[in-house]
């Protein structure tokens, strides 16, 4: 049913754009693009906390102890995460919501094409192939027409 999780990652992935001019329009009350970040992951947070706290009480809860046998770079997710949404406040007043979005995406696919052919940090390895590439500059394409 791959047709399903593609639908709901399309929606999610919709929901970039009003992340970052939400975050955006944020940082004109508060100033500062950082606590426009920490406003936003306190609020994410909570509502994880929320979310976990209700699995655990219906019997579904994970083991957290075990993320310390984890290996060091999966530890790095929130910071990489905190990195993306303060881009985001400082880009969209600069470039919009539609430059900042197809920049990212090409962004996120040339760093995914990298992972996927050399098969790091525990992904599926899939070779780069012409098509792929085609994919990738197709997207340097866009960025470029979005911008002008």
């Amino acid at each position: 049913m791959k047709l399903g999780w593609v639908t709901v990652v399309l929606m999610t992935g919709m929901m970039l754009p009003v992340q970052a001019a939400v975050n955006a329009k944020l940082r004109t009350f508060v100033i500062n693009p950082i606590y426009s970040a920490l406003i936003s992951f306190t609020v994410g947070t909570s509502l994880l906390a929320a979310l976990a706290s209700t699995m655990a009480w219906a019997g579904q809860a994970g083991d957290l102890r075990a993320a310390t046998s984890a290996p060091w770079w999966t530890w790095i997710g929130g910071a990489l995460g905190a990195m993306f949404v303060t881009m985001a406040i400082l880009s969209v007043p600069q470039i919009g919501t539609a430059g900042y979005s197809v920049a990212i995406i090409t962004g996120q696919l040339i760093g995914a094409l990298v992972l996927d052919h050399y098969g790091w940090l525990g992904v599926p390895q899939q070779p780069l192939t012409w098509l792929r590439l085609l994919g990738a500059a197709l997207l340097l394409v866009a960025v470029w027409l979005i911008q002008h």
